[in-house]
């Protein structure tokens, strides 16, 4: 409904002026503030040292308090332009008047009355909005429900303080308001969505935030959006206890990490740290290491099909955790002691108690910081009964001296005694304490820790112990592959990417992680391209199963090295996961994607029906090329069109680079148009049109999508290939081109 038809419209407009203008005083007061403490700061240190200061702790305190005030500030002064998104008025039970509730992405108090003048998005009573209907509804707030009435659900449309649209929401207009935000070109989507959170989202971004989570969603469900909106949830409910930077998100790529990164600080996450799974490891290990450089899904699509490809298989698998769980009890075994410990003649400690500590006792914890914790054992034992053993050695020697001193006539001969004894003593009483020094020490000695990469080689360079460890888990062919190709690797020193998680899964067995890396909320997206590996050596590593995981094994390009059903690692890793599953897309157009649903049906496995949101758009179309020159034209029409439309993002998405050079080339040479290649390692520029190679497209959208074939195409319908194509038209949110010689190219003439 526009701005001059809508009755409320003045009296909103008036309710926004008011908020922003508080909004004002509360940011000014709040700025004023901080002059006032910095100066304080000033006063009170002067001159003064700060360790020395008694009032240390008092600005402790205050410092604390100030970095919330900072937080709340910056969230306000973000949220100035447009300050909330909607309003739902609500009639308590117990109540006689209703509430003006309005929702936006932070919360704003009236400072002398507490009234609310805007409600967090993330607080229990915003369910009213997500998941409210018109009329009788409760909602939950700290283990108490209320009940009441909603009387009105409007959406309020905000750009820079001005009231562009008032939608007041029924049954019938929700739809519509999520067709229109979908409708709307791709710019700044990931930041504009919580105003269009449906119910099945918000479910998920609410769920149970002291259990795991695993989402399978389907393309366009949502699913980057969901895993933010709950990072931004987490932090707002656990704001006081949980620090953020002891959260992690793991991005499939560093040009998947940049298309996030604009989202975090809207949400608050922005001091989040977000890695690739290969460099946080590498950080990890603190190993300046070079991986030599996989190509195994270029490999596959070239039809060469290597050995290699079998090998990271297998390395990524539960059964190589199994192998590597029995190479630990091994390595265990290296280390128990055989003799029993003695400081002096003086024995302590029993070799056979100290292998129980070791092996038994200190279970939980890594097997080297076990050894640590039992040499702090008998280090505390020597401390202890230091004094016990310093008197038995004087009480001997004493017990002589009386003796003599009592027995012997000749003074002569007794005085010679008595000077040999103590003399004696004296000498016994230095061994005795240099041996307080160096028993824990020598005993320690016989424990050699190896660097956790010689550990690993060593896996591979003994045939007869890595055959004993695989039995019953590979067969003979697969362990011989095993052997010679990581003996060909090893001797170099190189490893491929797919030896890191084992690696690291022994690294946090053996030494556990620094206290720098240890994080307690983990978040993974595109979670299917993980091996089985990859997660157990996080979960282990970081000793916590808080983990929010989202994918689409439809979308598993890298099913031959990773998980390729979700009830393996709900079963071994995640037991106690909450599993949900998100069959509406909302991304693209019913017409584009009932054509990229007939790809699923080819293939192998059986995929969850996916269910488009009821939003129409052109059909896809097919135009035939035969040379770069007529690709370039088509290109360009193809933009000049589209931009007319309103859309502002395009990408040429081909099979592999070997096309997306063809088609940059081509571009170039025929066009003014502006192009991007986008390569692993590039940054997403703005305002071009970016040359994108299928597998890097994944998790990115686009208004306008040309699929385009020159010399490669999908038609020996692999399963990668298929999943490459679905990805690939997946990516449209509404138009979707294909340009190639033939239809066949994208098998487009089977329906």
């Amino acid at each position: 409904m526009s701005k001059d038809k809508h009755p409320d419209f003045q009296s909103e407009q008036e309710r926004l002026d008011f908020t922003r203008k508080y909004m004002n005083v509360v940011i000014d007061t709040a700025q004023s503030s901080k002059e006032a403490f910095l100066q304080k700061m000033k006063e009170v240190f002067r001159g003064q040292d700060w360790a020395e200061n008694t009032e240390y702790s008092q600005l402790l305190t205050s410092a604390n308090f100030y970095q919330l005030s900072k937080s709340e500030l910056e969230g306000l002064t973000k949220a100035y332009p447009n300050p909330y998104f909607a309003r739902v008025d609500f009639l308590p039970s117990n109540g006689y008047q209703t509430e003006k509730l309005y929702f936006g992405k932070t919360s704003l108090f009236q400072r002398d009355n507490q009234e609310q003048i805007i409600i967090d998005w993330r607080a229990p009573i915003a369910n009213l909005y997500y998941e409210g209907r018109l009329g009788k509804v409760s909602y939950k707030s700290e283990g108490e429900s209320y009940d009441g009435d909603i009387t009105l659900k409007r959406q309020i449309m905000i750009q820079n303080g001005e009231i562009n649209e008032i939608r007041d929401i029924d049954i019938t207009t929700t739809d519509e308001l999520l067709q229109d935000s979908l409708s709307r070109s791709s710019t700044s989507r990931l930041t504009e969505i919580i105003a269009t959170i449906q119910e099945e989202q918000n479910q998920i971004i609410r769920a149970d935030l002291n259990k795991p989570i695993i989402v399978q969603g389907a393309a366009g469900s949502g699913k980057t959006t969901i895993a933010l909106h709950r990072i931004s949830y987490f932090l707002y409910h656990y704001r006081e206890q949980f620090d953020p930077r002891k959260m992690l998100i793991l991005a499939p790529s560093k040009l998947f990490l940049e298309y996030i990164s604009e989202a975090l600080p809207e949400m608050g996450a922005d001091k989040i740290r977000q890695e690739t799974y290969d460099d946080f490891v590498l950080k990890v290990l603190g190993k300046n290491l070079k991986l030599v450089q996989s190509n195994h899904l270029i490999e596959i699509l070239e039809g060469k099909g290597s050995k290699l490809i079998g090998i990271v298989r297998l390395k990524g698998s539960r059964n190589f955790q199994i192998l590597l769980d029995r190479y630990l009890q091994h390595i265990y075994k290296t280390f128990e002691a055989k003799e029993d410990f003695f400081v002096d003649k003086f024995k302590l400690y029993s070799y056979k108690k100290f292998n129980h500590l070791l092996q038994n006792e200190y279970w939980y914890l890594p097997f080297f910081k076990r050894l640590d914790k039992c040499k702090s054992i008998l280090q505390n034992t020597v401390k202890i009964r230091k004094q016990e053993m310093k008197l038995k050695v004087e009480g001997f020697y004493d017990q002589k001296l009386d003796r003599a001193f009592f027995t012997k006539r000749d003074s002569e001969q007794r005085k010679l005694f008595i000077e040999t004894g103590i003399a004696k003593k004296q000498e016994r009483l230095e061994e005795l304490h240099k041996s307080f020094r160096i028993a824990v020490p020598n005993y320690m000695k016989q424990f050699q820790k190896k660097d956790v990469f010689d550990y690993y080689d060593e896996l591979f360079r003994q045939p007869e112990l890595l055959n004993t460890l695989a039995n019953g888990l590979f067969n003979e062919s697969e362990i011989n592959d095993l052997l010679s190709q990581s003996q060909l690797k090893l001797a170099k020193r190189s490893y491929i990417s797919e030896d890191l998680p084992a690696i690291f899964y022994l690294h946090a067995k053996l030494n556990g992680l620094n206290e720098d890396y240890k994080v307690k909320n983990v978040v993974i997206d595109e979670v299917q391209d993980y091996s089985f590996m990859q997660l157990q050596s996080l979960q282990t590593a970081f000793d916590t199963d808080m983990f929010t995981l989202v994918g689409d094994l439809s979308q598993g390009i890298h099913s031959y090295k990773s998980i390729t059903n979700w009830q393996e690692i709900l079963q071994w890793i995640f037991p106690r996961a909450t599993f949900r599953e998100l069959k509406k897309s909302y991304r693209t157009t019913i017409e584009i994607m009932e054509l990229a649903k007939q790809i699923l049906k080819l293939l192998p496995h059986q995929f969850s029906e996916v269910e488009p949101v009821v939003r129409h758009g052109d059909k896809p179309t097919f135009n035939t090329i035969q040379s770069l020159e007529e690709f370039a034209e088509n290109i360009r029409k193809i933009v000049d069109k589209e931009k007319g439309n309103g859309y502002h993002s395009f990408a040429v998405i081909c099979k592999t680079m070997k096309d997306c050079r063809s088609a940059l080339k081509g571009l170039k040479e025929y066009t003014d148009l502006d192009v991007f290649l986008l390569e692993e390692k590039t940054s997403i520029p703005l305002g071009k049109i970016l040359v994108v190679p299928s597998y890097l497209a994944k998790g990115l959208e686009f208004d306008v999508v040309i699929a385009f074939s020159h010399e490669e195409s999908f038609r020996s319908q692999n399963e990668l290939e298929l999943k490459l194509l679905y990805v690939v038209m997946t990516r449209a949110l509404h138009r979707l081109y294909f340009l190639g010689k033939s239809e066949d190219v994208f098998l487009l003439d089977k329906w």
